[in-house]
């Protein structure tokens, strides 16, 4: 934050006028004025006075402090977020390096900045803007690579997983596999023995939360390695990929998870083998399965006590964002003319 906001903060704060901070310290308003919106500065000599009329410090007058705490940096990640969501790309980016060249040496904001750029870099971008999305990728990595060379242990492992994510997906597969065998260094779980002995403790809330939690991770890495059983099975005989994405429906259906990935997959699996009709089924009944779920887990019994970082509206403006996708998606455009198709992309038009 630069001076001139500062002021201008700390005299809202205040509920002074122009007027009255400018006849406090013996300049014009015009003066106190300019200082606010950036057209010039105050004198050093204006800084003490200036501090005092505000009840505040030099130091923090001048933004001056080392550090961000882990929760003002939820809080900036939460305001950032919002940027991304209700103004867009290109204004929650600019804000995020706004944060990064006020705090330059936090690795937790380092960390928490390119999970909002891998998460948004791709929301709203068309097909042929594939070069864009990886400039955005490739800049998440570079803060991530910054994460890791910090060697802070609370974040590196968390950093290492996001790297190979994202290496994945530039299909940098042998960075990937890099990133991954650091990883499988740690590859104990604490998680199952750290739940018991909160309980034990009488944490019953703390072990309660974090059970739920953890659950939730599980299933939804059960779900992507049996994604992937069923990718590999396609590619090799297809024989078995059905089995694996009925696996995944069920887990899905039983525990009130994803948004219906399994049924997805088995719209592509019958696209893939040219089996149009039931192609159209499946997408149907996805789409059906997507305007069902709602936007957080409050009603259901497994994850009643996990909430979610994006508040409804923005889950509402994630969701749509998916739905105009899968309008656009040029694979899915072979089923234009089958009934269940043109039903389905009519129920994503009536809800966007």
């Amino acid at each position: 934050m630069n001076i001139g906001d500062k002021i201008l903060n700390l005299r809202k704060e205040k509920n002074m006028t122009q007027e009255q901070l400018a006849s406090t310290i013996g300049i014009s308003a015009g003066a106190v004025c300019k200082w606010e919106t950036g057209k010039s500065m105050p004198d050093i000599l204006m800084l003490s006075p200036l501090a005092r009329a505000l009840e505040t410090s030099i130091d923090d007058l001048l933004s001056f402090k080392e550090n961000l705490t882990d929760l003002e940096v939820r809080k900036i990640k939460k305001d950032l977020t919002d940027i991304f969501l209700y103004k867009g790309y290109s204004y929650g980016e600019n804000e995020c390096r706004k944060y990064l060249s006020d705090y330059p040496n936090n690795v937790y904001l380092k960390l928490q900045v390119a999970e909002l750029i891998q998460m948004y870099g791709m929301l709203g971008l068309k097909e042929d803007e594939e070069e864009i999305m990886k400039e955005r990728l490739e800049y998440s990595l570079r803060l991530l690579n910054e994460v890791v060379k910090s060697q802070d242990s609370k974040y590196v492992f968390i950093a290492l997983f996001s790297i190979a994510g994202i290496h994945m997906m530039l299909e940098n597969y042998k960075e990937s596999e890099e990133a991954l065998k650091e990883l499988s260094n740690s590859f104990i779980d604490p998680m199952p023995i750290y739940t018991v002995v909160l309980n034990a403790q009488g944490k019953s809330e703390e072990a309660k939360t974090l059970c739920e939690q953890m659950l939730l991770k599980y299933l939804n890495n059960s779900i992507s390695m049996l994604a992937t059983l069923s990718k590999v099975d396609r590619e090799v005989c297809n024989k078995d990929s059905l089995f694996f994405l009925d696996a995944i429906c069920k887990i899905e259906d039983e525990f009130g998870v994803g948004l219906g990935s399994g049924i997805y997959g088995k719209c592509r699996l019958f696209l893939k083998n040219n089996e149009l009709k039931d192609a159209s089924i499946w997408f149907k009944k996805y789409v059906e399965k997507l305007l069902s779920t709602g936007y957080d887990y409050k009603n259901n019994k497994y994850f009643k006590d996990i909430k979610l970082e994006i508040d409804e509206s923005g889950q509402s403006l994630i969701r749509k964002n998916l739905y105009k996708s899968l309008i656009n998606d040029s694979d899915l455009k072979i089923l234009s003319g089958i009934k269940d198709y043109e039903n389905a992309i009519k129920l994503l038009k009536d809800n966007i």
